[in-house]
């Protein structure tokens, strides 16, 4: 899935993690809330209501006692507040649960019975002269016997609200732990989600360009070295070349023509050359020439190496094809880039060997290749702008139906003075990519084995409304 895709898709993922949050939030206050009213209710006299009706009763009872025994009408008195407010205080009291609900309201009725049968008595005693004795008072007050009864049932309800409450909470608690644990858990996964985008997308393409930047540097400091060890080496061998070329060419002139030394010397000759050319590649492999660049177009380069090279390749049943391509406009030195096509052209041509098809195309692609193989098969995504946007390109192949390139060859294949040919010196592609380098571009393949090769050199596009095109024809 592509990366930006993951990152719109995203978005929604933070919104509803936002989402998530605010109702874990909503409902964890919502459960809080509901904890801190139960744990009021049990820090209030509703779990105390059956001990508070029952003190009560025991002195209401006491009073009737006290009022039977020195008939003060203060006790009377007395006797009827404490009644009221009691029937008042049970009337306002609130309970949890049915059963208490319940209870509370047989206790209202016991103790409106309690309460008339008491008012009653306390009538009758007033208005009798003698004073009764304790056994008879008692026998008198105990008639609260029942709201007692429905008291201590309302104390075992009151147990099991309590009870109730407890497990209640507890579960309350694990489910918001639980619930929590989860948040936590979706958080962390959705850091660890934006984390991992967020490095590919920023940081894992900042890692590979350093990568790859520090080894091109490594690389170039090798080239260097190695230019400079090979520039110095062929110039020692350049010198008594030349010597031997000159003393050869005053030899022959001594020697009659078709005989044995004349053929030995033409042979000597023919290895001069061939020292001077590797020689030559050396110097220029060292010592590049920096381009002088041109604004032209691609077809202009592909028609100037198809006349220099099409007879030739006709002569083994090669053919070279141009295809059709958009005037695309490029900025380099037309000799050094017609120098690279010219180079892989024979390399494809060797690879066919006889009656095969070499296609030169200019492309420009509208969306940079995700996975090329360019030098050292270092894969690069595309060329960046300063700004960090991907600049267009124009892609100079050249394609042929050969027998395409081993593995074990293209692990080394751009490496200098490594070659599979006898009579070759393993500079061609190396002289080839260091030229495409200088030009701000890469040199790319893509082979398939008995199947074929594509070298693509990737240069940057010039815009119509850039430089003005020279379009010259390269006739010069």
């Amino acid at each position: 899935m592509n990366v930006k895709l993951r990152l719109y898709g995203f978005a929604p993922a933070i919104v509803l993690l936002a989402a998530l949050v605010g109702w874990a939030g909503h409902s964890a206050w919502r459960q809080l809330k509901q904890l801190r009213k139960n744990f009021g209710a049990v820090q209030s006299e509703s779990f105390h209501l059956a001990e508070h009706v029952e003190a009560s009763i025991r002195t209401l009872s006491e009073t009737v006692l006290r009022f039977d025994l020195r008939k003060d009408p203060a006790d009377k008195d007395h006797f009827h507040k404490e009644n009221e407010e009691l029937k008042r205080w049970i009337r306002k009291s609130s309970v949890t649960t049915p059963r208490e609900l319940e209870l509370l309201e047989q206790i209202e009725v016991a103790l409106e019975a309690y309460s008339t049968r008491t008012t009653k008595l306390l009538e009758e005693r007033a208005q009798a002269g003698s004073v009764p004795s304790p056994k008879e008072v008692l026998e008198k007050v105990e008639n609260k016997a029942q709201v007692l009864d429905l008291c201590t049932r309302l104390k075992a309800a009151e147990r099991a609200a309590l009870n109730q409450f407890v497990e209640d909470s507890n579960e309350a608690l694990g489910g918001m732990q639980r619930l929590l644990m989860a948040l936590v858990a979706l958080v962390l996964i959705l850091g660890f989600t934006a984390t991992k985008l967020i490095y590919r997308v920023r940081i894992a393409p900042l890692r590979a360009q350093l990568v790859e930047s520090r080894g091109i540097i490594e690389r170039q400091e090798k080239l260097a070295s190695l230019g400079t060890l090979a520039a110095g080496v062929a110039h020692e061998i350049r010198n008594p070349l030349t010597a031997i070329n000159v003393r050869l060419h005053s030899l022959k002139r001594t020697l009659v023509p078709g005989s044995s030394e004349d053929e030995d010397a033409t042979v000597i000759d023919r290895e001069i050359q061939r020292l001077d050319r590797i020689v030559r590649d050396v110097l220029h492999f060292a010592r590049p020439a920096e381009p002088r660049p041109v604004t032209i177009t691609a077809g202009s380069l592909f028609s100037r190496v198809q006349g220099l090279l099409g007879s030739q390749l006709e002569k083994a049943s090669i053919r070279l094809n141009l295809a059709s391509s958009p005037p695309l406009r490029i900025r380099v030195d037309p000799q050094q880039i017609e120098q690279v096509l010219i180079n892989l052209i024979q390399n494809a041509a060797e690879s066919i060997g006889r009656d095969g098809t070499i296609t030169l195309r200019a492309r420009s692609p509208e969306r940079p290749a995700r996975t090329l193989m360019p030098l050292a098969g270092r894969p690069r995504r595309s060329f960046r702008a300063k700004a960090g946007q991907a600049i267009p390109v124009v892609i100079l192949e050249v394609i042929d139906t050969g027998k395409g390139i081993p593995l074990r060859v293209q692990e080394r294949l751009f490496d200098p003075f490594f070659t599979t040919k006898e009579a070759g010196t393993g500079l061609g592609l190396s002289i080839a990519a260091r030229i495409v380098e200088k030009h701000g571009g890469v040199l790319q393949y893509q082979t398939e084995v008995d199947r074929g090769t594509t070298f693509g050199i990737v240069l940057p596009r010039v815009e119509k409304d850039a430089d003005e095109v020279q379009t010259e024809n390269l006739t010069h």
